[in-house]
């Protein structure tokens, strides 16, 4: 809003309706944003011939000067030509001239400048993806480190700028988050948020699950949900149920719905989180699980399909280990326990009956 009113004050000073109180008003905004300041002296320069009826040659050769003159004030780093549509405004405001003219163009001229002054200000987006059956580690530009979780969607920004180093995750991860008290790192989820100074925890976050868990290993996180905040300690965890409605209605053209969080009483729980944090270190482990989410982990840890032929095989309860073990090896192991039978047919799909 405030480069507008310096693009309106411009265009009536070259208008010569500028009033006295404007003229100051003006000047301290100049002094404020001495950015807006460089363009102004190159986007006025060309109205000292404003009522001249200039021909197409005149008009090219203008342009061109404002061309030149843009590339002389921006640093090595921000050279970059006027956009196409900028040249429409710059003919546009030659061949009409006059007061209306030059209030009308100068100002926007200089939002289009504005704006991408500001496109290159705002820091480029990273996105690390990892497929089913594959994990990785990336370290962040404040020398965080991630580990991403199969399945998994993380976006971060190649440098991070404000009072927040912010991310945003989708699936799971582990994070060691390098202790900086002047920048929270923030983890933000469909389902909640995570803010913490300097600490190491797992966050999981999978929109096909019906639950969102924070696990702290060392330090301190507060997760919020829906304006509630809950502080964690070392070994406890978070999880938060929640569902995404209407999920199959949503198209191109509609926003998705926003979950809706089963408060309830959000309690955090103090256990043994090596479950949780286990996959880090290439280890599929789970406690107490029913088997559906069981096969579901495994179809996402080994990049495979798991169906079931007998749905009331889903509510069976398991807990495991497994770190060499192949999918076969590992289903072999859970059937040896009791409950359910499995088999494997020519398209390379398990059934469990």
């Amino acid at each position: 809003m405030t480069h507008d009113r310096i693009w309106y004050l411009l265009g009536r000073k070259m208008a010569n309706e500028l009033l006295p109180e404007e003229k100051r008003e003006l000047e301290r905004l100049l002094q404020q944003h001495p950015d807006v300041s460089y363009a102004k002296e190159v986007l006025t320069q060309s109205w000292k011939d404003k009522q001249k009826d200039l021909s197409p040659a005149d008009v090219e050769a203008a342009l061109q000067r404002h061309k030149q003159r843009l590339l002389e004030v921006q640093t090595p780093e921000e050279t970059t030509m006027p956009a196409k549509g900028s040249n429409k405004i710059f003919r546009l405001a030659l061949r009409i001239g006059g007061v209306a003219a030059a209030v009308t163009v100068l100002f926007l001229a200089g939002r289009m400048w504005l704006g991408e002054r500001e496109a290159q200000l705002q820091p480029a987006l990273q996105q690390l993806v990892t497929k089913t059956g594959s994990r990785t580690h990336v370290k962040l530009p404040d020398g965080t480190s991630v580990w991403l979780n199969a399945g998994s969607k993380l976006d971060y920004p190649e440098k991070f700028h404000g009072k927040n180093r912010e991310v945003t995750l989708e699936g799971e991860a582990f994070f060691e988050v390098l202790r900086d008290a002047d920048h929270p790192f923030l983890v933000k989820t469909t389902a909640c948020s995570i803010r913490v100074l300097g600490t190491s925890f797992n966050v999981r976050f999978y929109p096909v699950e019906e639950m969102a868990t924070t696990s702290l290993v060392t330090g301190s996180v507060e997760v919020t949900i829906d304006k509630k905040v809950v502080r964690l300690q070392p070994n406890e965890k978070l999880s938060v149920p929640w569902v995404l409605t209407n999920l199959a209605t949503t198209t191109a053209n509609t926003a998705p719905e926003m979950p809706v969080i089963k408060m309830g009483t959000l309690t955090p729980v103090r256990d043994n989180i090596m479950a949780e944090t286990a996959w880090k270190d290439n280890k599929l482990a789970f406690k107490k699980l029913p088997l559906d989410e069981v096969a579901q982990r495994m179809e996402r840890w080994y990049g495979a399909e798991i169906r079931f032929k007998n749905e009331r095989k889903k509510s069976l309860s398991f807990s495991g280990v497994f770190e060499k073990e192949s999918l076969t090896e590992a289903l072999q192991a859970l059937e040896m326990s009791g409950g359910f039978h499995f088999t494997k047919d020519n398209d390379n799909i398990y059934w469990i009956e």
